[in-house]
């Protein structure tokens, strides 16, 4: 989670930019690093690409649906407009 905390204080600081590159690249490295996808989901909404953003953390929810980022992802998707999330 610590590489989550790093990449939401980029997002934090107006760098969604630097965040998704820096997610993209441990990701590369660690496949496993499913957490990078939800922050890579808030990263491209910064970014004004709601389309990625949104199917980042659908993605993020079909491999880790009771993960330790899950309930903010669900969130995040109803914020966006996508209540169909409240019910998965």
């Amino acid at each position: 989670m610590s590489r989550c905390k790093q990449f939401l204080g980029l997002i934090e600081a107006g760098k969604p930019g630097e965040a998704a590159v820096g997610v993209l690249k441990e990701m590369a490295l660690d496949p496993g690093y499913r957490g990078g996808l939800f922050i890579l989901g808030l990263a491209y909404r910064e970014m004004g690409l709601c389309d990625l953003a949104s199917g980042a953390l659908a993605l993020y929810l079909e491999l880790e649906p009771t993960g330790y980022w899950a309930s903010h992802a669900r969130s995040k998707l109803v914020e966006w407009g996508l209540n169909d999330a409240e019910d998965k």
